[in-house]
């Protein structure tokens, strides 16, 4: 694993760099600091700003599968570069802004299909490539850039705001992706692997199945399944967790405060949970950490519990959440191998997206419909025992390389 890690660490730098500055990092968590801004500029309702986060993961959904294609014909390097580059001039472009709303939902969901190279589906392909026996480490600390991007941008996106506008503040975002991302990623973002670093092309003969193929095995269908309805509930709560916890008795201070323990959570999870996945069998810790997850959406059902059991229970929910897309990454890598990682990662994406955009949907109309969020809660639990089976019943990968190998 030292081995790995020697050889590795400047590509695993730029795949954390461009997750950190993509679409899943700095875009998404920089997100809310325009709203209000945006509110005051236009007059727009903060309801209307918050829905073009929608045409984000819509975009990312659509493109997920396109950019598997690209990157397995083409290579990650070239299409993070690209894609991230035209990312930045879309910001750039939001300073143009009129009044009509339309104009925001189009610029987001323009920029989520031009961004789509910023996104996992290509930072981790590249990651699998170059660590075998520490995969589940490397792609945590991948994936972790993202964590670090939701503690240290907003404040940074903030004070440009304040300083120079909304207008500077979208400014402010391009500078770092093209003054930040960019270098790190063109100098040290090798997408090649070990084996076949001195290959003049992108495109090398690896090992594993085709893509057409992989819908005829169980496990494409557990892994899918499984996370969809994982990422579901996982989202759902998450973006209704602050009025569930003042529903559950708790002041909106407190309920601020135990939610910040969330991005915490993520970070610590990402590393955390991605070394225990290379130290245990991969679907057992699956099956064990969403056990832990769905008791901890029945901690969050006690009524006026104190402050510690409800901290408790966001630890665990930020742990699931931290390894969500972690755990279809590697799944994918592990039964599907790297010959079509694109592509199969890619739709693995879109029908996990699928159910992360539906999951708030639901929690807030069962909220509506019983005007409590005690029902999703006990439906959570449930769906989370569901996915820890549906995951944890995957047997043992195929070996598509040799351990030596790498």
């Amino acid at each position: 694993m030292q081995e790995e890690f020697r050889r590795g660490w400047r590509t695993l730098l730029a795949c954390s760099t461009g997750n950190a500055f993509g679409l899943s990092g700095l875009a998404f968590y920089t997100f809310g600091v325009f709203v209000v801004p945006l509110v005051d500029a236009f007059g727009w309702q903060r309801g209307q700003v918050a829905s073009a986060a929608s045409f984000l993961l819509i975009g990312t959904a659509i493109t997920a599968p396109i950019v598997g294609t690209l990157i397995d014909r083409f290579g990650a390097r070239k299409v993070g570069l690209i894609s991230m580059f035209i990312l930045s001039l879309g910001y750039l472009s939001l300073t143009q802004l009129g009044s009509k709303i339309a104009f925001f939902y189009a610029a987001w969901l323009l920029m989520s299909l031009s961004g789509g190279g910023t996104t996992p589906v290509v930072w981790t392909r590249a990651v699998n490539l170059w660590f075998d026996k520490g995969r589940g480490l490397a792609l945590g600390l991948c994936l972790a850039g993202s964590g670090v991007a939701a503690i240290i941008s907003p404040p940074m996106v903030t004070a440009a705001i304040q300083n120079f506008g909304w207008q500077g503040g979208y400014v402010a975002v391009a500078a770092i992706m093209i003054v930040i991302s960019l270098p790190i990623i063109a100098a040290f973002f090798d997408d090649q692997g070990p084996r076949h670093a001195a290959a003049s092309s992108a495109v090398v003969d690896r090992p594993g199945i085709e893509f057409r193929d992989s819908f005829r095995h169980v496990e494409y269908w557990k892994i899918a399944i499984g996370f969809f309805f994982v990422a579901g509930i996982i989202a759902g709560l998450i973006i209704n967790l602050v009025p569930l916890l003042i529903d559950r008795g708790m002041t909106r201070m407190g309920a601020a405060e135990i939610a910040g323990i969330m991005g915490f959570a993520v970070l610590i999870g990402r590393i955390g949970i991605g070394f225990l996945l290379d130290k245990f069998n991969a679907p057992m810790v699956a099956r064990v950490l969403l056990t832990i997850t769905a008791g901890g959406c029945l901690l969050l059902a006690i009524p006026n519990a104190p402050v510690w059991v409800a901290a408790i229970a966001v630890i665990s929910l930020g742990f699931a959440a931290a390894a969500e897309i972690d755990m279809v990454a590697y799944f994918t890598s592990r039964y599907f191998g790297m010959k079509a990682y694109g592509k199969i990662y890619g739709s693995q994406l879109t029908i996990f997206y699928a159910g992360a955009a539906a999951g708030p949907a639901v929690v807030g109309l069962m909220y509506d419909a019983f005007g409590s969020y005690l029902q999703s809660l006990y439906a959570a639990g449930v769906i989370l025992v569901f996915g820890a089976i549906v995951v944890g019943s995957l047997g043992k990968p195929p070996e598509f390389e040799s351990r030596s190998a790498h």
